[in-house]
């Protein structure tokens, strides 16, 4: 029994040491990295104070979006990691005016570079599990796009806008959450970051431009294209990041010990020092 006890008493106390040595290193081996990132957006536009707008149906839209991040450990278990994205935004509606039963398309689809700044709260279950969520905000603006009406008769027309200042607002700011899991992988002598997250995305700043507002800018559509309330561009993404620890991993510092670099010859099993 006695001998029972000495070996859990032994294990228990190398155990606790094990562990108390990697909580110890554990802030060092968090450096900052640099990554890519690149996935899909589902972009939609939300109306306010106008039912009629809201009503409208408006399809899934898969687009395209990718950028740079910066990984900056603040403090533990947290994150920061600024980026530059690029992402479309926009709408595709398909209805049937209410009044003339034309069968109307009406597509906002456009290109934009975001800098966002999220802010992530990690839970390291495992290295290669690691759960967390995200706030951050966004700023940025439309670099180029169209808007594109296709309505049937009785009054038809069939007309692509190149967006510009008269047409739509070009700044763009608002906020984001999501959930994510991060993944700590060692390939050689290299670690790599993995992270999968999915955020919606939400718009503060009214899409329609000044011009449309002071009626500067003719509308041409029809239900979709009223400058009525505000139109605030909405999104979900889901995107894959990998990234570089820009600390590289340091090798095992017995490796460089050969048998006859600290042997003289001669001195049969004894090692000497330079």
């Amino acid at each position: 029994m006695k001998k029972y006890v000495l070996i859990l008493s032994i294990l228990l106390a190398c155990s606790t040491g094990i562990f108390a040595q990697m909580s110890q290193n554990k802030p060092m081996d968090r450096s900052i990295a640099l990554g890519i990132k690149g996935g899909v957006n589902m972009p939609r536009m939300l109306y306010f104070k106008n039912p009629a707008l809201m009503r409208l149906p408006q399809s899934i839209v898969f687009t395209p979006t990718g950028g740079l991040f910066v990984d900056i450990p603040i403090m533990e278990f947290a994150y920061l990691s600024p980026e530059v994205v690029y992402v479309q935004r926009g709408t595709d509606m398909k209805y049937v005016h209410a009044n003339s039963g034309a069968q109307v398309q009406y597509t906002i689809a456009t290109s934009n570079v975001d800098l966002r700044l999220p802010l992530e709260f990690c839970w390291e279950v495992k290295p290669y599990f690691q759960p967390f969520v995200m706030v951050g905000a966004e700023a940025g603006m439309c670099l180029f796009g169209k808007i594109h009406l296709d309505r049937t008769a009785p009054i038809a027309l069939d007309e692509t806008v190149a967006v510009d200042s008269a047409n739509m607002n070009l700044i763009h700011a608002g906020a984001f959450a999501g959930l994510g899991i991060r993944s700590k992988l060692s390939l050689g002598n290299q670690d790599i970051l993995l992270k999968l997250s999915a955020s919606f995305h939400q718009g503060f700043l009214d899409s329609y431009s000044r011009y449309e507002k002071n009626g500067t800018a003719q509308a041409v559509n029809v239900n979709a294209y009223q400058i009525t309330g505000n139109r605030l561009p909405q999104g979900l993404e889901v995107s894959l990041g990998i990234a570089i620890p820009l600390k590289a991993k340091l090798k095992d510092a017995c490796a460089s010990f050969s048998n006859d670099r600290y042997r003289r010859r001669g001195s049969g099993r004894h090692l000497f020092g330079y």
